[in-house]
């Protein structure tokens, strides 16, 4: 079973999406709201009533008027960068004989990608864009290179959740390395377990440091008179290959 394309250990990547899509629908309903409010007639007594009982609410308070939505504040820009980037993955990551370094890898080659095509987006100046909530408007390139680094931690993400999915299979795969046998602490004399287990962290806090360190060094390159399409993955393989510990615990993990 393949989830959006990523393959059957993608276990998060639904949740994340069904977050981003509430936030998105609570925005929305703000706005329809607000849109059926404007045509209510409030004498100035009444408006100062309201002003008053709303200066009784926190100041974080989660609502957001609909007529002040902007591209930051609803991330739009973020996900339609998320969204490219997750494509071209589930086309490279469709057969499931992969493993998290191929994963790795996947994300940094549609990082690059999609750095490259906005770049030569806006070879003629701002990009026109048209969302479903901010509607249509110009891009900078600052802003729309800032969506694609708030993408690439959703990505992020998604690969800590691939990593947890796996330490979960791994996990359950024998009784005595299990996360309920080490829950419960059910020791047996003379038996070593597995060290890959349920919600260990350290492997995957590397994972994520490995591809932030990649990325930083190939903005670097992008800026450099040398470089060439396809730098991504030669740099992401070199961290690699540098990081001994993080291959061993990668060959315990998918062996």
């Amino acid at each position: 079973m393949s989830v959006n394309g990523i393959g059957s250990n993608y276990c998060y990547i639904g949740a994340a999406t069904n977050h981003v899509q509430e936030k998105a629908t609570a925005k929305d309903a703000g706005r329809k709201t607000a849109e059926k409010s404007a045509n209510l007639s409030i004498s100035d007594e009444g408006r100062n009533m309201l002003r008053e009982m709303a200066s009784r609410f926190e100041p974080d308070s989660d609502y957001i008027n609909a007529r002040e939505l902007t591209i930051q504040n609803t991330n739009e820009v973020a996900w339609e960068h998320y969204a490219a980037m997750r494509g071209v993955s589930s086309q490279t990551l469709k057969d499931g004989n992969y493993n998290v370094e191929d994963v790795m890898k996947s994300i940094m080659d549609t990082y690059e990608t999609r750095y490259n095509e906005i770049v030569k987006a806006h070879e003629n100046g701002d990009r026109e864009v048209s969302y479903e909530l901010t509607r249509k408007r110009s891009l900078t390139l600052d802003e729309d290179l800032a969506g694609l680094d708030e993408a690439y931690k959703m990505r992020l993400a998604n690969l800590a959740g691939y990593i947890t999915c796996q330490q979960t299979n791994r996990s359950f795969e024998n009784p005595d390395s299990s996360w309920y046998f080490h829950k419960n602490g059910a020791q047996e004399e003379g038996k070593t377990h597995d060290k890959t287990r349920l919600f260990d962290t350290e492997y995957r806090d590397t994972a994520t440091s490995i591809m932030e360190q990649a990325r930083e060094m190939l903005l670097v390159a992008f800026k450099g008179s040398g470089y060439k399409k396809g730098a991504a993955t030669s740099i992401l393989s070199d961290i690699l290959n540098e990081n001994t510990s993080f291959a061993a615990n990668t060959q315990k993990l998918f062996s």
